[in-house]
């Protein structure tokens, strides 16, 4: 009996080592059945990052290929991813959270595509990151959200200085007397949070429930100080409920996507919104009007913008003079292109996530992973 069990010890340890060694050495397939993305984000047609749920876990991932294979580019610390950025193929930030280890964030940074991990303790665990690079120098700032209350998102402000986190700016919070003057304000969901090259420029677009109150918040010092910029074009949706999407800066201009829905005549005004200075002036580049809400718009540059719904894509390759509709796959909420031609869709079967991608701008499109 004692000699059974040996061998079927042995034999346990034998083909246990043989399924992990064959995980490892087929990571394609292993990764195939894992990970569950939540976001995507190509560099190139072959260099990517994604965040993926693994085995219960948040993890962040890199391809090489276009997107066929993912590498999990782990680091030690547990817990739950709350905020990234990726700027380039190499440099990354990714914020994790646990309440039991730390009360506040880990936040950790890579220089060379996730081989190495530099971890900082940091005094926010939820909120938006932005960098920039300024001649070599990483310029940072992070919204620190505390949490969501009906739509209402009361925010702090914080810069990298001297390798260190301090807090330039305390937004609003109901009945309290701490906050800045000219405060951003605590009433609203903080969709969008951006910086221009010049490292002073920057722009929180809030989107509110209440008919025509979406706005946004701009500052010129750095973060320092906000004020609500008065936009006349936001008084055309001024009896809609207003959806703000990602600010774009581009080739020198300021793209800002918005859609209101009209009660009456039950569809989307969808509207592109361009500045030229920085953010001081806006004028309406294009509008186009839908029957559905939008999912996700995405900007690529001046001339090419696409604009999904379910199961469905617009796209323009002229600045919105013109509208091509394209199927997408079935479930797709995210979509990236990164030139007229060269496009992924992050789409959510039954259980588990796909990517797909397209060379000839949308028509075609082929199952990745």
């Amino acid at each position: 009996m004692k000699k059974a069990f040996v061998i079927l010890l042995i034999l346990t340890l034998l083909f246990g080592g043989c399924q992990t060694k064959r995980e490892v050495n087929e990571s394609n397939t292993y990764h195939k059945l894992l990970p569950n993305f939540q976001y995507f984000q190509m560099m190139d047609k072959n260099n990517g990052w994604a965040i993926a749920e693994d085995m219960g876990e948040n993890k962040a991932f890199i391809t090489i290929d276009g997107g066929s294979t993912w590498i999990t580019q782990s680091v030690s610390y547990i817990g739950d991813i709350r905020s990234w950025f990726f700027m380039d193929s190499n440099h990354a930030w990714i914020l994790y959270s646990n309440e039991i280890l730390y009360p506040n964030g880990m936040l950790y940074r890579t220089e060379n595509r996730g081989k190495n991990w530099y971890d900082d303790k940091v005094p926010f665990d939820m909120g938006k990151l932005f960098f920039l690079n300024s001649n070599g120098t990483y310029q940072g700032w992070f919204l620190k959200e505390d949490g969501n209350a009906s739509g209402n998102v009361p925010v702090d402000v914080y810069r990298l200085i001297n390798n260190k986190w301090a807090l330039i700016h305390k937004g609003e919070l109901p009945n309290n007397t701490l906050a800045s003057s000219n405060p951003l304000p605590y009433e609203g969901d903080k969709k969008s949070f951006i910086f221009l090259p010049d490292a002073k420029t920057g722009f929180v677009a809030i989107e509110r429930q209440d008919p025509g109150k979406s706005s946004l918040y701009m500052t010129s010092d750095g973060g320092y100080t906000w004020y609500k910029k008065n936009i006349p074009l936001l008084s055309k949706l001024s009896d809609k409920h207003i959806s703000v999407y990602s600010l774009k800066f581009v080739d020198g201009e300021i793209i800002w996507p918005i859609s209101g829905f009209d009660h009456v005549k039950n569809n989307f005004s969808i509207l592109f919104l361009v500045s030229k200075d920085n953010g001081n002036s806006w004028e309406e580049k294009a509008s186009l009007i839908y029957s559905s809400s939008p999912r996700e718009i995405y900007v690529l540059d001046k001339e090419n913008w696409y604009v999904l719904f379910e199961n469905q894509l617009l796209k323009t390759n002229n600045g919105g003079h013109t509208w091509k509709k394209i199927n997408v796959p079935q479930g797709t909420f995210q979509i990236q292109f990164i030139d007229n031609k060269t496009g992924w869709a992050l789409a959510l079967t039954s259980k588990w996530t796909n990517i797909f991608f397209t060379k000839d701008g949308g028509y075609k499109w082929e199952k990745k992973f």
